[in-house]
């Protein structure tokens, strides 16, 4: 992949006029994104899926939508599941990762979760982009599920708010 500069990329709240865009995200990363497509993709089953999202957003550019993050099972342990996908194209993808920083720093700061919990496939696609080595492993479940025949651990990872004020801190020092 080619590095991707965020120019002109940015996010919106998610609104109910989005659901075709999602189904479409949903559809290009099946079966991965587990939390919507473990139960089929039917129109029905991923609408029942996403009224678990606390809250989301739309990642686009002048031209697009590109992916989305949503962030689910909020609750009174202060965490929260963060899912993030883009489309299938390098652009996407590149777009998606380069603003994820932003993506965590709204998170943090609209809510009072103290951890996001993110989990993927061992070979999904890298879209936490420069936050991927702040997050901590917490568990690794090994040949979770059958992709595309083969099988494939699905890990659980963890990025506390303290990490992320740390890590996004030093990100920002060195960039100046």
């Amino acid at each position: 992949m080619t590095v991707f500069e965020n120019e002109g990329v940015t996010w919106r709240l998610l609104t109910p006029s989005d659901t075709l865009f999602a189904y479409q995200v949903a559809v290009a990363n099946d079966p991965r994104w587990w939390m919507i497509c473990k139960n089929g993709l039917s129109p029905q089953k991923v609408l029942e899926a996403a009224q678990g999202f606390s809250a989301g957003v739309v990642i686009h550019d002048d031209s697009r939508e590109l992916g989305i993050a949503v962030l689910s099972e909020t609750g009174a342990a202060g965490t929260g599941k963060l899912d993030v996908w883009s489309l299938q194209d390098e652009i996407a993808i590149g777009a998606v990762a380069s603003i994820i920083i932003e993506i965590l720093e709204a998170a943090f700061s609209a809510s009072d979760i103290r951890a996001l919990y993110f989990e993927h496939f061992e070979n999904d696609i890298d879209l936490l982009g420069v936050t991927n080595t702040w997050w901590k492993t917490q568990v690794v479940y090994p040949e979770f599920a059958m992709i595309q025949g083969t099988y494939e651990a699905r890990t659980c990872q963890v990025l506390t708010r303290s990490d992320f004020e740390k890590f996004s801190q030093q990100f920002r020092d060195n960039a100046s």
